[in-house]
């Protein structure tokens, strides 16, 4: 008997895919249950706000649910791709560590008289903001390894001629407008944060944080070698991304970039820089997706690509 699979079932994101959401969705419920935990502990101890004033069981809740409407709607909008599904994990235990441990500092130091806020107050906002998400990050295990192409490019796709030593690099740069205007957006949202509640500062430095990863991302450069297709941010050397030739089933030199969000973090049409309508080089990938960099020199690109990657598998086709 012969089953007949569809090539839907072959998800590639499945394993551990339940893991991170339900860790995505425990980590906002810590931020109703450690003021719970306050007050039940501290709570005859505690001094009375005024409504609107601190943190209560009710603004507790709606906070809560409001955040894990954002991220498990995200987390589904993202089903496909378990690089994000570790992200939002580790948002979520960020979220849900961290500003509930600032606002029950706050509360325990008035509770306790003091004047100010001890200096070491500050130590355990950062450690546990720098743990938190790091706590979420390791929960959510290992990704599951990425599909890989075999295939050599197909026979009509333009290809450079490489010798079995020969070795070939392209490089290219590109500016984005567009990048530097999104990076507005937050920039202004960042001042506005800024100016409110001097003890939640978590807000306003994932903000600044964000405006900074949109504004960087305005300068990048392209890189073709015998390791890959690579593209760097000068401006934040850690913000660089390679997809492996295991990765990559063909390129190609088009007019302008597919329909899609192209950036550097992953998204469900792929992943890469688009500035303008300038040509792009697109590449195949292996999950289905593409990526895409806008470069003049597009043709000669997806040709040194074709080249390494028929170099590489070529052999192997020849033998079947």
């Amino acid at each position: 008997m012969v089953t007949l699979t569809s090539p839907r079932s072959l998800d590639p994101a499945a394993p551990g895919r339940r893991r991170r959401l339900v860790l995505t969705a425990a980590g906002p419920v810590f931020l109703l249950l450690i003021p719970l935990a306050l007050f039940g502990l501290y709570g005859e101890h505690l001094p009375d706000r005024r409504p609107g004033q601190g943190w209560s069981a009710g603004h507790a809740v709606v906070v809560m649910v409001y955040f894990e409407a954002i991220l498990l709607i995200t987390f589904l909008r993202y089903r496909h791709l378990p690089r994000v599904q570790r992200v939002l994990v580790a948002l979520a235990f960020f979220l849900g560590l961290s500003v509930p441990v600032t606002e029950t500092l706050s509360m325990l130091a008035a509770a306790s008289g003091a004047t100010a806020r001890p200096g070491w107050h500050l130590v355990v906002e950062i450690a546990v903001s720098v743990g938190a998400p790091a706590l979420g990050w390791a929960l959510a295990g290992p990704l599951p390894p990425s599909p890989e192409a075999t295939a050599a490019p197909p026979p009509h796709v333009p290809a450079m001629a490489l010798g079995p030593r020969q070795r070939a690099v392209f490089t290219a740069s590109a500016w984005s407008v567009r990048r530097l205007a999104a990076a507005a957006a937050p920039a202004a949202l960042t001042a506005y944060a800024a100016s409110g509640d001097p003890r939640s500062w978590q807000g306003p430095a994932m903000l600044a944080l964000w405006t900074l990863f949109e504004a960087a991302q305005a300068r990048t450069r392209l890189q073709i070698d015998g390791s890959g297709v690579t593209v760097r941010v000068p401006w934040l050397p850690a913000l660089r991304r390679t997809a492996p030739y295991a990765s990559i089933r063909s390129a190609e030199a088009r007019a302008e970039a597919p329909a899609g969000r192209y950036r550097l973090d992953d998204s469900p049409a792929g992943w890469g820089v688009v500035s303008g309508r300038a040509p792009v080089l697109a590449l195949a990938l292996a999950d289905g997706r593409r990526f895409v960099y806008s470069t003049r020199e597009a043709e000669t690109a997806a040709a040194l690509v074709n080249g390494w990657l028929r170099r590489l598998r070529q052999p192997e086709t020849t033998q079947c």
